[in-house]
């Protein structure tokens, strides 16, 4: 019997017996390629970056390096934080090599840029990264989820504190499409909660000197100071922020983003008693301690929030792609939609159908001073926990159209 027959009969013996085509004969992609666009040699390159890359790996690796029989590749791509360098750098790959999912993109424009291209070439994406609210509201699409964090939850903290009586808040912002969009929460959040708003002042980014916008705070009397940068600009105004004598004074500095790198960067005694808003804590519970031990032996430090990210977004994606047995990106979303879970750095999660924003459980952190730091990674202190339905915004108040089948 000729060899093509043989493999005819084999088929539909498999058909016969299982009721089902195998499994990789219904994949697309003879690689199952993911595409990280991801900062390695800026300034968030210590906040994602390599570990980023390597928590993506992990989730590969704990696949057993395939699924439904498909080989996984992680394409890496130092985006350098430029819209335009990402867009035309995953173009060429998708075009080159093919995608089937894109995942971290680090800086809000980079993204927003992102979403148009991957919801026209329909590739599932997963953002980590950017906070932007615009990612789950105007430029929110089918195949694109925003994944890690949204401003909305960082500002957690804000809530909190001006029901405990911190009325009286100035913002320095970074004038960009994150830095806007922490502002826009956080206003949200003092106005809702009986406060009041003395100063705004936005901010070119890079920046290095803040002394001029610290002053500012200070003589408008404010009680706190919402610094919404993130990376270096952040330390940047925290440190000048102690120096200057502001948290002395009894001034309280609520960071927009704050991540382990800037604890370590600066010492825990230049941020101690700052409050910030965890997605993800290294040491919250047995689980990620675990993880974190294995992210450690790899790359020498403990992972931030983003990196933890990573590993969930590519993880749950090859989840319902092994539950579907395709990776046919309509599916997937479909399968998406509407899915609860709890993982490693997701807990009590939701994957909103309407807006594609991933809501989940937000802890609030206190930064410790070094007489209380255990090792080089041990800053925080967990001082509250907000489900996300009360960390996010209500899914009424989002203006994504959802106008996909």
């Amino acid at each position: 019997m000729p060899m093509k027959t043989l493999a005819a009969v084999g088929l539909t013996i498999a058909i016969a017996l299982t009721g089902t085509v195998p499994t990789s004969a219904q994949m697309k992609s003879s690689t199952f390629n993911i595409l990280m666009l991801t900062d390695l040699s800026s300034v968030y390159s210590e906040t994602s970056g390599p570990g980023d890359v390597e928590f993506a790996k992990m989730a590969v690796e704990d696949f057993g390096g395939k699924v439904n029989g498909v080989p996984i590749k992680v394409i890496v791509v130092d985006n350098k934080l430029d819209p335009a360098l990402s867009v035309n750098k995953a173009r060429e790959i998708i075009d080159s090599q093919g995608v089937n999912l894109i995942t971290d993109v680090s800086s809000s424009a980079a993204a927003i840029a992102v979403a148009k291209l991957a919801n026209e070439r329909h590739i599932l994406t997963t953002f980590v990264s950017p906070g932007t609210m615009a990612l789950s509201n105007e430029a929110c699409g089918k195949y694109t989820w925003h994944y890690g964090y949204d401003t909305s939850a960082m500002s957690v903290p804000v809530k909190q504190m001006t029901k405990e009586g911190t009325k009286k808040w100035y913002f320095i912002a970074a004038d960009f499409a994150f830095g806007k969009s922490l502002l826009d929460s956080f206003s949200k959040a003092v106005k809702q909660n009986g406060g009041e708003i003395v100063g705004v002042d936005m901010v070119p980014f890079p920046n290095d000197d803040f002394s001029n916008y610290l002053l500012k705070a200070q003589a408008a009397g404010a009680q706190a100071i919402g610094i919404l940068e993130s990376g270096q600009d952040l330390r940047n105004a925290v440190k000048q922020a102690r120096e200057f004598g502001l948290m002395d004074a009894g001034i309280k500095i609520v960071p927009g983003q704050l991540n382990l790198s800037d604890v370590k960067a600066l010492g825990p005694d230049t941020w101690a008693g700052v409050n910030a808003a965890l997605i993800w804590y290294w040491d919250l519970d047995d689980e990620t301690r675990k993880f974190a031990k294995r992210f450690h032996e790899k790359l020498n430090f403990y992972p931030g929030d983003i990196h933890a990210g990573n590993y969930s977004a590519v993880y749950q994606v090859l989840k319902a792609v092994q539950e579907l047995g395709t990776d046919d990106p309509d599916k997937v979303t479909k399968v998406l939609e509407g899915r609860r879970f709890s993982d490693m750095f997701a807990k009590d999660a939701l994957m909103r159908k309407s807006d594609h924003l991933v809501v989940k459980r937000t802890f609030v952190g206190q930064v410790k001073p070094a007489s209380g730091v255990k090792n080089d990674s041990d800053f925080f202190d967990i001082t509250g926990s907000v489900p996300g339905d009360e960390a996010y915004y209500p899914e009424t108040d989002s203006t994504c159209k959802h106008d996909w089948e």
